[in-house]
């Protein structure tokens, strides 16, 4: 680090600064001679901490070697600490302090070669904190978590980049009345006072169109018109017309500038933006110096310092930054001079070491600040831990920033870093078996799964966990909100597949209808499709739609095709019967009875309608067949209805004892029940025939 009086000219620059920063608590002692009070060495795993504890806020400059660490403060003393010459342990082999022409220097042996350092100096004004050992070397590239990566992308430059807003170093101040009544008539003088009313609300268009009207009025008139011009173009980001502006009201009136440091302050902004990076320096410097006993200093130099940094002298930057941080402990300037300090170490830590970053950041976020530090403070807290820490804690600060800044300025960012912090989060879940924690966790963010989605086998554990936690009415909010979201596709049939499951499980015959319907329309060449088919058949049969039931079932009739389930051609039978489509009634429930399901309480039905098919197609001697495989599988009353029916069919084939015989079986069954009595009159009535023929036997 370099000395906080680097060059002749900074010196003379922040000596002011010092002066000025006098009339605030715990300033600095000018020149006189600062004292080292105190050493405290605290060992740590892979560094030790060296704490220096000053009477003053000390002025100092750090070097390294390759085998030692030198602190040089200028204007100090110490007392010789010579107990700590001997100390030694894995990373310090002592510290030696001595003084030279009102310096004092402290020297660090180190026992590991260009061992890493790592230096605080804004904590306390009065505390240096060096810490020295391995575990601080600098990596050669930010030293993230891996499957960071994408979270880094993109963001490093940006927060390099970005400065949030500071609100202005000195308030917005009316033109005194007094003088306005001396130069404008009292109509005027209320026109011009609107117009500085809306410039004061940032309402910058609206200033411009009352400032215009005093452009032919008097020069000092015109030039307090372009001034206040200047300003709100500024507002507007037209900064090349608000220079134009304020150069042509000075010529008008060259000295009142100097009577509003906020005008100055307006100059030296409309100048670093012009590349006038001196003469902005320069007029900073004036204002820090006209302000000095106020409470406008420290934002007047971190305006300063951010000047410096925005055009490369980041040393500088710092070095002012750290005055601020020291002198002015406590105020909104002092937090936001803090929290650039920070920043120098967002991107060059050691994961190791990413904590501390992360405390500092949150003492930040809970001290007295403005709304835009606050801001960012916890968005740079989300980001440490969502490069640095546990994806868990990663992602809770991430919600927690969009819970308390849901249209903040970094949402954008921090919705992608949730997105992407949730891959390792559900992935932990899920190798640890934590099924019901992962089902939740997808739940609380079902909005920002997009990332999880580039892994095809997301969708299948998400359900598989959704299964083995008994959370199914869960997964069919969850899957039925995901299907709608395009960014999910490629997962989309077998969520709507799960769906359908999942709704079936549960009772929910409604939602499984419109699922299957809905899958078969967005997927018509999926595989799957003819199960969903013969799905809704069997539901429409249930329901008594035999029509829907033909409908969906068709298929099964074409040449080649089989059904998924056996029950699906006894159903397509049974429709076709009903619309009296006996050939393909016949087809549907051959297939059935030929291949049924073991135990099935369908067959004999599907024997008596295949027996009713065929005989109505006249295929007597294959209806006979039927009759005696449903035989088989039947009894009582159903026996005695296939008997009947076999004795019918003998007729037919003019089979008269045949016939006969049957009718005679059927009559001697106990439970024949109605068909014994028709089979009494078929025999009663053969009889007859075959009299009145004369062809008794």
């Amino acid at each position: 680090m370099t000395s906080l009086l680097a060059t002749a000219q900074t010196r003379r620059h922040l000596w002011l600064l010092l002066v000025a920063l006098c009339a605030l608590p715990g300033t600095a002692r000018g020149e006189e001679a600062n004292r080292l009070l105190r050493i405290k060495v605290r060992p740590h795993h892979g560094f030790t901490r060296v704490e220096l504890f000053f009477q003053a806020p000390p002025d100092y400059q750090l070097t390294r070697g390759s085998d030692r660490v030198r602190l040089l403060v200028r204007q100090a003393d110490a007392p010789g600490f010579k107990g700590l010459r001997g100390y030694r342990d894995q990373n310090l082999g002592g510290i030696i302090c001595s003084s030279r022409q009102d310096h004092l220097q402290l020297t660090v042996p180190t026992r590991q070669p260009d061992t890493g350092v790592a230096l605080v100096d804004f904590v306390a004004p009065t505390v240096l904190t060096l810490d020295i050992g391995p575990s601080l070397k600098r990596p050669n590239r930010v030293d993230v978590l891996p499957g960071r990566e994408p979270i880094l992308s993109g963001v490093e430059q940006f927060v390099r980049d970005y400065s949030t807003p500071a609100p202005a170093a000195l308030p917005f101040t009316p033109t005194d009345t007094k003088t306005l009544k001396r130069l404008l008539p009292e109509q005027e003088v209320k026109l011009f006072e609107l117009a500085e009313g809306a410039l004061y609300k940032e309402k910058a268009s609206d200033a411009l169109k009352l400032l215009a009207n005093f452009q032919g009025k008097s020069p000092q008139v015109r030039a307090l018109a372009g001034f206040r011009s200047a300003q709100a173009l500024v507002q507007l980001e037209r900064y090349d017309e608000a220079r134009k502006a304020y150069d042509a009201a000075a010529a008008l009136w060259p000295e009142y500038p100097g009577q509003s440091p906020e005008l100055m302050q307006t100059l030296a902004d409309l100048k670093a933006r012009s590349g006038d990076y001196q003469g902005a320096r320069r007029l900073l410097g004036d204002l820090v110096g006209r302000m000095a006993g106020t409470g406008y200093v420290p934002q007047l130099v971190n305006r300063l310092a951010e000047l410096s940094a925005r055009h490369g002298n980041a040393a500088q930057a710092r070095n002012l930054y750290r005055t601020v941080a020291a002198h002015a402990a406590g105020t909104p300037p002092a937090q936001r001079a803090r929290m650039k300090l920070v920043d120098g170490e967002l991107f060059s830590i050691s994961r190791d070491r990413y904590q501390e970053l992360s405390d500092r950041y949150q003492q930040i976020y809970g001290s007295p600040c403005d709304f835009p530090l606050r801001d960012e403070a916890l968005y740079k807290l989300a980001l440490v831990q969502g490069l640095y820490g546990p994806a868990r804690a990663g992602l809770g600060t991430a919600i927690a920033y969009q819970q308390r800044y849901p249209r903040g300025i970094f949402s954008t960012i921090v919705k992608k870093m949730r997105e992407e912090l949730l891959v390792p989060a559900l992935g932990e879940s899920w190798t640890g078996r934590r099924y019901q924690e992962l089902v939740q966790l997808a739940l609380e963010n079902k909005e920002y799964l997009t990332r999880c989605f580039a892994d095809p086998e997301f969708a299948p554990r998400l359900a598989q966990s959704c299964q083995k936690a008994g959370m199914l009415n869960q997964e069919l909010a969850l899957f039925g909100y995901l299907l709608e979201r395009p960014w999910a596709g490629g997962s989309a049939p077998f969520m709507l597949g799960r769906l359908i499951d999942d709704a079936l499980a549960v009772g929910n015959r409604p939602l499984a209808q419109a699922s299957a319907r809905s899958f078969l329309a967005r997927y018509p060449s999926d595989p799957r499709t003819q199960g969903l088919h013969e799905l809704l058949a069997r539901m429409a049969f249930e329901q008594g739609d035999l029509k829907q039931v033909a409908s969906e079932l068709a298929f099964l009739n074409q040449k080649g095709r089989s059904a998924l389930s056996p029950e699906s051609n006894y159903y397509l039978g049974k429709a076709l019967v009903a619309g009296n489509d006996w050939p393909g009634a016949e087809r549907a429930l051959s297939r059935f009875c030929a291949a049924p399901p073991a135990g099935s309480n369908l067959l004999a039905d599907s024997y008596l309608m295949l027996l009713n098919g065929r005989s109505a197609l006249k295929q007597y001697p294959a209806a006979l067949e039927t009759c005696r495989a449903g035989l088989k599988v039947t009894g009582g009353e159903n026996a005695a209805l296939f008997r009947y029916k076999m004795g019918e069919i003998y007729l037919q084939l003019k089979m008269v004892r045949e016939a006969k015989a049957a009718w005679e079986e059927v009559v001697k069954m106990k439970e024949a029940g109605t068909w014994a009595k028709l089979a009494s009159e078929s025999l009663a009535d053969l009889g007859w025939r075959l009299k009145i023929a004369g062809e008794l036997p």
